[in-house]
């Protein structure tokens, strides 16, 4: 691609340490094709936050859509590894380039009525109904930089701004976010110069050559093409586009170029509807139809965001993973940046032609847990994701903070292999007050967690524990966590920190469904809670009081440098791991 003409400089960003010149109403991708450059490493481009193929580090912040992000001067961005991710800011860095953990992101939180999302024909439709309603309605769309990201129960809408994120609760939400371009999968699909229609309307619009341009399927109007008849079979090119590979009626023929544009069709962009089943959605327009799936694919790259080939699917396939929540797992298809609106379709696809059956949609989960019903009882309101007790001293020892499980939590400090030997041979202490602890307690308790574990409970003495999986009714896990007994009918239950809030309502269903006289009480917030782990976990522990230690798998009260704990011992070794459970205090 070149530019065509000499336009005026409206500024300068810095890509990969060098100045680049941009135009008024220049995205950062399209000032990187202005320069005959990629804006990531290849494979096709839709411009419109469809697909992972434009993400890059801007200003300090990795996976970027850089084709949703206007430039500005000054600003910088780097381009992601070829393969692996980006690197962890280093310690030290200015506040515009540290990682978001290190800054203080504004969260701001609202009210509406309606908010629509999407400004496009049928979105500005709903807006303008909701209006003549006399309804307070707030349109948002990622051009305008209002990007959503998730809708929550409630329903609650969570928006990345230009200054933070922004929470808004509403009645009703619409969802008109229009539908995607599908992609290509086939040979040599990763080579600079694809394009879609849409983005190669962009480019031309803006001025920019596409050089010796062909075009497959539905040709985009206005711009310079040859249309082709024929079905892709592959792309030639040693990093960038040379020729194309159909197949026509007197067999393959091989096209010269410089761009392939692609106008294979489309698939509804409903991420966000598939979000939640709350009766306050809805959807309209395209994100709304029902589009055909695209021919199964054969070979290729599927999805460009995790890598996955369609011999990964093929390969899963034959081991037994034959659903689309399962292959999704087994491959990673569908969990990179696109989250699924590149690459499954083909994936769908793949799955039809083997099985004589269109799976539906895999359903998008938000990020972060479910809030407790102590939480709504209290009328809580919580950021996606959350913060332990200690997490302003884990800031304040250098640590480098990313998100687990719906919690800030510790990534590193700095020397992450310094660490891993502390832990093996000296002693190290971990923050897992994320953990999720339920208090069970009543008559029926016993009878109760018989039925619920595929353990026994009743021989579990009082002071004691037991590791235990939680299962559903097929005896598919859900979680794992310990047992502890406290006295005849109390009891108390560890989970996992992404599952403690979906393992709280699958208790509390089981009581009530039982009609069993069980009750509930929720301290994971409530308690902060400190591992232990090492040889020298056991010295240390004296050193702070607590001389008289519990034996593997007990639990006991105590005071651990003053402090009131449950203390709970994990490890049978040398390397004993216990861990304290402790008020929490903010």
């Amino acid at each position: 691609m070149s530019e065509a003409g000499k336009s005026v400089e409206a500024g300068r960003i810095v890509v990969d340490g060098r100045p680049m010149a941009y135009e008024a109403g220049d995205s950062v991708a399209l000032a990187v094709l202005r320069a005959c450059e990629h804006p990531h490493h290849g494979g096709t481009l839709c411009l419109a936050g469809d697909c992972g193929n434009c993400v890059a580090q801007v200003d300090g912040v990795a996976w970027v859509r850089t084709c949703q992000t206007p430039c500005r001067p000054g600003l910088v961005m780097q381009r992601h590894p070829v393969s692996g991710a980006p690197p962890l800011p280093a310690a030290g860095e200015s506040d515009l380039t540290s990682s978001p953990p290190h800054r203080r992101i504004l969260v701001q939180r609202s009210e509406v009525e309606v908010v629509v999302i999407g400004a496009g024909e049928s979105g500005t439709a709903a807006a303008e109904d909701a209006r003549r309603e006399g309804r307070r309605v707030s349109v948002l769309d990622s051009r305008e930089g209002m990007d959503a990201v998730a809708i929550y129960a409630g329903p609650t809408v969570i928006v990345r701004t230009p200054e933070g994120m922004l929470h808004i609760d509403a009645r009703e939400v619409v969802v008109a976010t229009g539908a995607a371009e599908l992609q290509p999968v086939c040979p040599g699909n990763s080579l600079i110069g694809l394009l879609t229609a849409r983005a190669a309307q962009q480019l031309h619009a803006a001025g920019i050559d596409l050089g010796v341009a062909v075009a497959i399927g539905t040709p985009p109007n206005g711009v310079p093409c040859t249309p082709l008849s024929g079905s892709l079979v592959r792309i030639a090119g040693e990093g960038r586009v040379s020729a194309v590979v159909t197949i026509e009626e007197d067999g393959d023929r091989t096209t010269s170029c410089d761009t392939v544009i692609l106008g294979l069709g489309h698939s509804a962009r409903d991420v966000l509807a598939r979000m939640t089943d709350e009766p306050g959605v809805s959807v309209v327009g395209p994100a709304a139809e029902s589009f055909p799936l695209p021919p199964a694919p054969t070979a290729g790259t599927v999805c460009a965001c995790s890598r996955v080939q369609v011999g990964d699917l093929a390969s899963v396939w034959e081991r037994g993973f034959r659903e689309l929540e399962l292959i999704k797992r087994a491959t990673l298809a569908g969990t990179g940046t696109c989250q699924g609106s590149a690459c499954l379709p083909h994936v769908r696809a793949f799955i039809a032609a083997r099985s004589d059956r269109i799976p539906e949609p895999f359903t998008a989960r938000p990020a972060a847990r479910q809030i407790t019903l102590a939480e709504a009882a209290a009328d809580v309101h919580f950021d996606a994701f959350r913060r332990t007790a200690l997490h302003d001293e884990h800031v304040a020892l250098g640590a480098r903070m990313d998100r687990f499980g719906g919690w800030w939590r510790p990534w590193h400090y700095g020397d992450h292999v310094a660490e891993y030997w502390v832990v093996r041979e000296g002693v190290s202490l971990g923050d897992v007050s994320t953990l999720g602890k339920l208090i069970v307690s009543g008559p029926d308790t016993v009878e109760f967690l018989e039925r619920l574990y595929p353990t026994g409970v009743a021989d579990i003495r009082i002071g004691r524990s037991r590791y235990a999986l939680l299962l559903d009714e097929g005896g598919h896990v859900i979680d794992d966590g310990m047992i502890l007994r406290e006295g005849k009918s109390r009891f108390v239950l560890t989970f996992t920190s992404a599952g403690a809030g979906h393992a709280e309502m699958w208790v509390r269903d089981w009581i009530e469904s039982w009609d069993l006289r069980v009750h509930v009480l929720d301290r994971t917030i409530s308690l902060a809670a400190i591992n232990v782990t090492g040889p020298l976990a056991g010295r240390l522990l004296e050193r702070v009081g607590l001389g008289d230690q519990p034996r593997f798998l007990e639990h006991i009260r105590a005071d651990v440098a003053g402090v009131p704990c449950h203390v709970m011992r994990l490890s049978f070794t040398g390397d004993a791991s216990f861990e304290l459970h402790h008020p929490a205090e903010r």
